[in-house]
């Protein structure tokens, strides 16, 4: 009965899921389907905060993990679902008669992420991973009659394939030399004599595993299927995955290392869990090869190979995804501190990463509703056309590139401090040189917007820029940029009470 109180969360999901794919067999109201969805997602958020405050403790016979790791990011896998689905029900991409199969598959993804960001256990890991995959695929083809859509689901069913099969095949390796299946059942074993000097080919399973991981956060050299899946997919699958994978594997991957890997440096338990000085508490991943050296080389190779292939694209689309393939880089800069400011930080960003990241894709979904594209030539003027609109761009770019006082800048100034703090000056400049860069890209869509003339004519009478709901949603996601550039200190606490009751 416990663990089915700390999966609760998840079996509203479920159950969610299967009606609105069963009612929507005989109930074709779009604004009943849309609700019913929000409402299981409502409520699977409210159980999240309700179990926020509960021990950390293993569900499940160690299966799952439920501590403060697996509610954030389980709860803000909630939250940037449900924003997504809020911009499905405005988008023109999603056809009316298919809707119900697709808030179903959403809903269905939903649990998938809950599950990443808990698992404990290899089966569990795959099985959340595999559920995720699976339905990000379908999701990717959904619009079937577009060739774009299908060549993207079929990309990235064969990149997901070739990822899986290398991180299954990792995670075998792993036991095959530990015995154990858990994480907490490897950290376990790494107190042991046998830990002390294991094998290398443990270390080139780790190194698959990661690999399977990487995949999921688009880290380089795995974030191929990236730019053509996102130009191809519906936008607001685009936005989805951008941020609500992305997150839950970032999870899982401090899970992995945290749990799995890690012994403290520093403090006492008591200290590690009660975080009195988070910039001092730090963990070392336990084995012969150098995790530290490899995490900064794959984190800066993340960031040049993102923002690099973006300076020439013309598809606002596929910038806004070498643009998440860069973010993943900035964000995988806290894991290679191997300290819980560093943690903190990923956290942090990923919440200012999802508000500003998926009101870019918002604002570009509108583009090519009305316009029928998302080219460079298709934004411009659009100051001019729908200021709001324009102005709130601006405001996503500019906080992605992180240029104060906007919400982008304070996420990395917290990202930059923990890289400082273990003082890896050189990771930290290549960070600083690649936001440079960026601003180029970022620059040129809102140069577009707002300082050249309009050249593609644009539709008469209503077009999907009016819609109220939109417009109101666009201004929630670009106010809290703001916000939080000004008064952050509310969120950074939530995310140290979070961290505070992390199994790891």
């Amino acid at each position: 009965m416990r663990s089915l109180l700390g999966v609760s969360p998840v079996l509203v999901l479920t159950f969610g899921s299967l009606f609105i794919l069963v009612a929507g067999l005989w109930v074709r109201n779009k604004a009943f389907q849309f609700w019913t969805s929000m409402l299981s997602l409502l409520v699977a958020f409210g159980l999240f905060l309700g179990l926020a405050e509960k021990p950390a403790q293993d569900l499940f016979s160690g299966m799952i993990a439920h501590d403060g790791l697996a509610t954030f990011f389980g709860a803000f896998s909630v939250f940037a679902t449900a924003i997504v689905l809020v911009m499905s029900h405005t988008s023109k991409e999603i056809k009316a008669d298919r809707r119900p199969e697709y808030y179903s598959i959403v809903l269905a993804l939903a649990t998938g992420l809950c599950f990443m960001a808990s698992a404990n256990h290899f089966l569990m890991i795959y099985l959340a991973i595999e559920t995720v995959s699976i339905l990000s695929y379908t999701l990717a083809g959904f619009k079937r009659e577009d060739g774009k859509s299908v060549e993207a689901s079929l990309k990235y069913v064969v990149y997901g394939s070739m990822a899986s099969a290398i991180m299954i095949f990792g995670m075998s390796l792993v036991f095959g030399v530990t015995g154990q299946f858990t994480l907490t059942g490897l950290r376990e074993f790494f107190a042991t004599p046998d830990g002390a000097s294991a094998p290398l080919l443990l270390w080139v399973g780790v190194l698959m595993t990661f690999a399977g991981l990487g995949y999921k956060i688009s880290a380089a050299p795995m974030h191929m299927w990236t730019p053509d899946v996102y130009e191809g997919a519906p936008t607001p699958v685009s936005a989805l995955l951008s941020v609500a994978p992305k997150a839950a594997g970032l999870g899982l991957l401090i899970r992995f290392f945290v749990v799995g890997f890690g012994q403290n440096l520093d403090g006492s338990e008591l200290a590690v869990s009660n975080l009195t000085d988070p910039t001092a508490l730090g963990f070392h991943v336990t084995s012969a090869f150098n995790w530290t050296q490899f995490l900064i080389i794959s984190s800066a190779f993340t960031m040049f190979m993102g923002n690099l292939a973006a300076l020439g694209q013309t598809s606002v689309k596929r910038i806004l995804a070498y643009s998440s393939i860069a973010h993943a880089g900035y964000m995988l800069m806290g894991l290679t501190t191997q300290t819980a400011a560093g943690i903190e930080a990923i956290m942090f960003y990923m919440v200012i990463y999802c508000l500003m990241n998926v009101g870019a894709f918002w604002v570009a979904g509108k583009v090519e509703d009305t316009l029928g594209g998302d080219d460079l030539q298709h934004f411009k003027g659009l100051v001019q056309r729908r200021p709001l609109y324009a102005i709130c761009m601006a405001v996503f770019l500019f906080s992605l590139t992180g240029l104060p006082p906007l919400a982008g800048f304070i996420g990395k100034f917290y990202l930059f401090n923990a890289v400082l703090g273990r003082e890896m000056y050189g990771l930290a400049l290549i960070a600083g040189l690649n936001s440079v860069i960026s601003l180029y890209y970022y620059v040129k869509i809102a140069k577009a917007m707002i300082l050249e003339a309009p050249q593609l004519p644009f539709p008469q009478g209503k077009t999907p820029f009016e819609s109220r709901s939109s417009q109101v949603f666009i201004v929630l996601l670009a106010v809290p940029n703001l916000i939080l550039g000004l008064y952050w200190e509310p969120l950074m606490n939530l995310v140290r009470d979070m961290l505070s009751v992390f199994a790891g």
